[in-house]
């Protein structure tokens, strides 16, 4: 039986060629789009995966007024593990304030060779038994038990180690404070590990260089900083043990919340959610969106149905040339089950056929899809994945035969051979359904497509308040560079390439990671406001074109600028000044733990984005630094490369111990929106895809339409219809379909944009524009693609088509 069915099956598809090239490609595309996005997913979906009883994990987040963020006080982890049974373990990590990366010395046989590494924490003793991370050397329960050790990712151990243990040997790290000296307890593995912590070193807390500040942190309603992981006994009830931890919570802060007028809580996030669900601020790494994953699901489940469109169309458009094939069969004794089982046989055996072409189609794309999405995704990576693509290969060939193969299988063997269809008429109305399905996915695709352009182009015009052009940065995270900060300043200040030089903590698209409660004299503790802090040196606002509108700013002529603070307008609101001039000379207070500062307003600025626009500007104000983690240098347009290489040499002559580090304000600010850039471009791929498909799909079914109307065509012809309203006639049907899928893509288009945009404060207004210009594009797509079989039909000799009449 199966040996008649592959049988007959080749032999089918070689006396319909064209069909059959028309469905194994559109098979094939849609099922290597469907499998890669089932790649995507399921790597995205793979983080934090791995640890051992993660559901038993959580996160403490803490909610500050109406803000979220995910750094935590230092008491907590602590407190919490020795007051609740529920909580078996608990740990805590603590990124570097302000500090980008870190520099790793190692000195071999006398060489010193020095790598600046990004992505290293500290943490406490007991991270890797909350955690899981498989340890390649060393013990991970044993690892930083003591003072300045640390453990190496495999990547980064060999390469600093080669192929020579790392465990035991001496690391000095370079950090703001001086240079330490660090002991290797083991190495973790690093390759396909998928975590929210993608760290590349850990430090342990109880170190010299920090251990003492650390220690010092007892504030329950300040400073926070440090990230707590919690693991809770199998099988307790997050809800609960939330509102246990909460009640204590509040018990520890309620007087200091009371105090400053502030409304403070925590709550518990799953470890294995934060990858794809959190969006807090003060993440510790860039996080994914599982928004975005059920976009490019849907996208590839579109492709993939609109391909079983084309393949249940051309199926049953072609319906007639097996007619009699189907009546004979059901004459000498064949049961619809049997033909039933022969047609879904064949779309079975087309499906992997298809399959096939999709494997060839993956191994050539995965490469460049890998190098874009930054991943390492493989066909053949994981028995679950080939299982789960043979299921989907199954399935798809399932569900793009059944309906031919029960509409087929229907035909009458009496209305056959009297010359009749032998079924009924609605497989032309499923057809023309199935064809407005196709489009409204590829409209509404195509409108995506359009906002997501619209908002980056939007994002990329917007006045941001500061000059990002021709804006160089240098990144002084070595206790030695930043001490040579005025020195390297004044060094290229010397070169005419060079307008301006300044410094500081944050520069616009960087993250802002300090902030301070802030009240002015003369008004009441509880009346405190939360402002965001960048430590800046002097010409930093002229450096950067912020506006200043009230008072001065940060320069030479004046002393004891340690306690004058800068504005802006939305700081000066939120402290309940009338205006940016009353504010000047007015004090400010400052209270953290034990200590009260007073800073005096010298100047209020316009607003500026300092953070990206999927945020609002927020209070923001600048304090005077004379040592910043980042030189800034304004330079002139055509001497871009004079620049940098006189900067790298001066760099070289002041910190010749520490690598020379750039980067540009613009191309940084730019990176705050890469994930939507590569969604752009993934989506207007796949629509390219979803439109090729169903053309081809619509360019198949258009030819059959002309075939079945070859003798009408004809007998028009005759009596003296034009070669224009024969294309008109048989382009219209399908037309006024494409007109019908626009009407029902429009409202789901908009729907989907809207969503997307919510993901940023600043925005686009979606217009009907959009929907207008999306779905005359399809209409010029289905039009130039029916138009050749239109015009084909038009201008074909009547005599051929009615000789036989």
């Amino acid at each position: 039986m199966l040996k008649n069915i592959i049988k007959t099956t080749f032999r089918s598809f070689w006396k319909n060629k064209t069909v059959t090239s028309i469905n194994v490609i559109g098979l094939g595309v849609g099922l290597a789009t469907c499998i890669l996005m089932m790649l995507y997913i399921w790597d995205e979906a793979s983080y934090d995966k791995h640890h051992l009883n993660k559901e038993d994990l959580y996160r403490v987040a803490i909610q500050f007024n109406d803000m979220r963020g995910a750094p935590t006080p230092a008491p907590m982890a602590e407190a919490f593990r020795e007051e609740f049974p529920d909580v078996v373990q608990s740990a805590r990590l603590f990124p570097y304030p302000m500090l980008e990366s870190m520099f790793l010395t190692y000195q071999d046989n006398g060489v010193e060779n020095t790598y600046q590494e990004i992505n290293g924490y500290y943490v406490d003793s007991t991270f890797f038994d909350v955690l899981t991370y498989e340890f390649v050397e060393g013990d991970p329960h044993r690892a930083l038990n003591r003072p300045n050790t640390m453990v190496l990712s495999a990547s980064l151990a060999t390469k600093i180690f080669g192929n020579k243990s790392p465990v035991g040997e001496i690391l000095k790290v370079g950090l703001p404070e001086g240079d330490f000296d660090y002991r290797v307890d083991g190495v973790f593995e690093d390759s396909g590990l998928r975590s929210h912590v993608d760290a590349r070193f850990f430090l342990s807390m109880a170190n010299t260089d920090i251990g003492e500040y650390v220690a010092q942190e007892t504030s329950w309603s300040s400073n926070n900083m440090f990230y707590t992981y919690l693991k809770a006994q199998p099988g307790t009830d997050q809800m609960m043990l939330e509102e246990k931890l909460r009640e204590y919570y509040k018990r520890q802060i309620q007087a200091d919340a009371d105090a400053r007028g502030m409304t403070m809580s925590i709550f518990l996030q799953p470890v294995s959610d934060i990858y794809l669900t959190s969006d807090l601020g003060f993440e510790i790494g860039n996080n994914g969106n599982i928004m975005y994953l059920y976009v490019f699901g849907s996208i590839g489940l579109f492709i993939l149905l609109i391909a079983c469109i084309n393949f249940m169309n051309l199926s049953t458009a072609k319906s007639e040339k097996r007619a009699k094939e189907v009546g004979v069969r059901k004459v000498i004794g064949a049961e619809k089950v049997q033909l039933v089982r022969q047609f879904l046989g064949e779309s079975l055996l087309m499906s992997f056929v298809s399959l096939a072409l999709a494997i060839v189609i993956l191994l050539v794309l995965l490469p460049v899809f890998n190098d874009f999405a930054g991943k390492s995704l493989q066909v053949f990576q994981d028995p679950w994945v080939l299982l789960t693509i043979s299921i989907l290969t199954v399935a798809t060939g399932l569900i793009a035969g059944l309906y031919p193969a029960f509409y087929l299988s229907g035909f009458k063997p009496v209305a056959i051979f009297k010359g009749g269809r032998g079924g009924g008429y609605s497989a032309a109305n499923i057809r023309k359904g199935l064809v407005v399905f196709q489009f409204v996915i590829s409209v509404a695709l195509i409108a995506m497509v359009l906002v997501i352009r619209s908002q980056m182009n939007f994002l990329e015009s917007t006045p941001l308040g500061f000059d990002k052009e021709q804006q160089l940065v240098l990144s002084l995270q070595s206790s030695e560079s930043i001490e040579n900060f005025s020195t390297l300043k004044n060094s290229l200040e010397n070169h005419q390439g060079v307008k301006l030089v300044s410094g500081g903590s944050v520069y616009p698209g960087l993250e802002v990671l300090q902030d301070w409660l802030l009240y002015a004299e003369g008004t009441n503790s509880d009346e405190m406001r939360q402002v965001h802090i960048g430590r800046v040196a002097n010409d930093y606002i002229e450096t950067l074109g912020l506006e200043l509108i009230a008072g001065r700013s940060y320069t030479d002529d004046f002393t004891n600028e340690e306690l004058a603070i800068i504005l802006n307008e939305k700081a000066v609101k939120s402290l309940g000044f009338a205006g940016p001039e009353e504010a000047l000379g007015k004090r400010l207070i400052m209270e953290w733990q034990d200590t009260r500062s007073e800073y005096e307003v010298v100047g209020v600025m316009k607003d500026y984005h300092f953070e990206s626009l999927h945020k609002g500007i927020k209070p923001f104000a600048l304090v005077r630094t004379s040592k910043p983690p980042y030189l800034i240098a304004k330079i002139q347009t055509n001497q871009v490369k004079d620049v940098l290489d006189f900067a790298e040499s001066s760099w070289k002559n002041i910190n010749a111990a520490t690598p020379f580090a750039y980067s540009f304000v613009d191309l940084d600010f730019q990176r705050n929106y890469e994930k939507e850039q590569r969604t752009a471009t993934i989506i207007l791929y796949f629509t390219s895809i979803a439109i090729i498909i169903s053309c081809i799909g619509l360019f198949g079914l258009a030819a059959f339409t002309a075939e079945q109307r070859t003798k009408e065509i004809g007998i028009r012809k005759v009596l003296g219809a034009s070669t224009w309203s024969i294309t008109a006639l048989v382009s219209k049907e399908f037309l006024v379909l494409v007109g019908f899928a626009i009407v029902i893509a429009a409202p789901l288009g908009y729907y989907a944009a809207s969503r997307w945009l919510e993901n940023f404060a600043y925005k686009i207004e979606l217009s009907i524009w959009v929907f207008l210009i999306s779905g005359l594009l399809a209409v010029l797509i289905a039009y130039g693609t029916i138009s050749f079989q239109a015009l084909k039909a038009a201008l074909a000799n009547p005599v051929n088509s009615l000789k036989s009449e």
